[in-house]
């Protein structure tokens, strides 16, 4: 039998107890907490251990720590994470509990062998209450009137669609959270569970063990569920099971790699899903991404310059009186002394001089109605499908964010560097992108 992660653990002592954990693992976790990181990397280099910090989807290296406190650290963490600290040749997999006074964050470990060395990846998990509000995600009202509508009907397919990291779990949570959850029989089943929600019944993927999505979503539908939360569709026996749950009277919602609201259905029928049994089966799709929101101490106004003009009129926007930019940033530095380079006083430090602070969502919201029913089920292709999505008036993603950017939200070099140079719309995906990408998530 292969070993697994389980075969290597071990009991400490108290690993729920923050007071507990050794001092330099107690401060890489509580500066990663105080800037907001969702991610620590320890990447070990020749010269030591790197420490990098992914705070609003951006990669800030910390510092460089020599190597014999490189390899105190790891072990420290090791042990904290219920692992052996003994050098393992396969990766491990553990957690540890980190309480705050605000939230408790649960910490994902994984550690893996790189060439003699080892490096490490903290994912760090928690989610704010307030966060779970469709404004704090950054729907807009009309927006939320239409998702609202359609998550509180007995039953159909609801797909969130974006790229890995875009939010999709997060808002997958929020639309289950409009509903009574204490009266209402919901199952997950997640690669792996995010967060653990109560009245949910999450169920995990052990491929390991025989447990795939496909007889998970299986098993599930033997369990009487109203409501059916996919962490993500990947194979076509999970879609199709997906869309037939939901012409048999739950619920479902799933989300999907694609770039936007017809792209999903593309996908869907890419994974084998037949034209009628999507266009009979979808009520909603939301394509999204995440920008960062401009810190409000640091964020300086200016004037749009023509291009910029040109672009809200190109949506169909006015261009705003004022654009907002970020204040000047610090991406400090690293050294072999494990100090980061001072902030300067000229700089915020209320964003830690990123210039940036929290994310929000971009969003396109497109419900189902009897025309776009029709078209999904006559086999329509990407275009046609987005030419009757813009004509009843659905926005796509860029005007959302163009919208934001107006307000003083984010700024536009924010909004370029997540949407790239996509003004247009998104060509229709072809079979052999979606099966890499489906190789790249796995």
């Amino acid at each position: 039998m292969a070993p697994t992660a389980q075969d290597s653990h071990i009991q400490p002592s108290d690993r729920n107890n923050a007071a507990s954990f050794p001092d330099p693992l107690k401060t890489l976790i509580w500066n990663a907490v105080l800037e907001k990181a969702t991610d620590v990397h320890l990447h070990s280099v020749a010269d030591g251990l790197r420490v990098l910090h992914r705070v609003d989807g951006m990669i800030h290296p910390k510092l460089l720590l020599p190597p014999a406190e490189g390899r105190k650290l790891l072990n420290q963490l090791k042990s904290a994470a219920g692992l052996t600290i003994v050098r393992s040749f396969s990766p491990l997999e553990g957690q540890l509990v980190w309480p705050d006074e605000d939230m408790r964050w649960e910490i994902r470990v994984t550690l893996t062998p790189v060439r003699d060395r080892e490096s490490a990846h903290l994912r760090l998990l928690s989610v704010p209450r307030d966060e779970w509000d469709m404004a704090g995600l950054g729907f807009c009202p009309a927006d939320q009137e239409k998702v609202s509508s359609v998550v509180r009907s007995p039953n159909g397919l609801v797909l969130i669609t974006g790229a890995t990291g875009s939010g999709k779990t997060t808002t997958m949570y929020c639309l289950a959270s409009l509903l009574d959850l204490r009266t209402t029989t919901t199952y997950s089943i997640e690669d792996p569970v995010e967060f653990k929600i109560p009245y949910i019944q999450q169920i995990e993927v052990d491929e390991y063990h025989g447990l795939t999505m496909h007889e998970g979503l299986r098993t599930i539908l033997r369990m009487d569920p109203d409501l059916i939360l996919i962490g993500e569709i990947r194979d076509g026996d999970s879609a199709l099971v997906a869309a037939r749950a939901a012409l048999s009277g739950r619920l479902v919602l799933a989300t999907i790699h694609a770039q936007d609201a017809a792209g999903a259905i593309d996908a869907l029928h890419y994974l084998g899903v037949p034209y009628h049994i999507i266009g009979s089966s979808l009520q909603l799709v939301i394509a999204q991404n995440l920008v960062r929101r401009l810190c409000p101490e640091c964020a300086q106004p200016r004037e749009p310059g023509e291009a910029e003009r040109e672009l809200y009129a190109g949506f169909g926007l006015a261009a705003p009186e004022h654009l907002w930019d970020c204040g000047p940033q610090n991406p400090g530095r690293e050294d072999a002394t494990c100090d980061i380079a001072p902030v300067p006083a000229t700089i915020c430090p209320e964003c830690h001089a990123y210039g940036y602070q929290g994310r929000t969502g971009i969003f396109e919201v497109a419900a189902m109605d009897d025309e776009m029913t029709t078209l999904i089920r006559s086999g329509a292709d990407h275009q046609q499908l987005l030419s009757c999505l813009r004509r009843r008036g659905t926005r796509p993603m860029m005007q959302d964010g163009l919208e934001k950017a107006a307000a003083g939200v984010t700024s536009l070099d924010e909004l370029t560097r997540v949407c790239g140079g996509r003004h247009r719309e998104s060509p229709r995906p072809v079979p052999e992108a979606l099966a890499l990408e489906e190789m790249m998530t796995r």
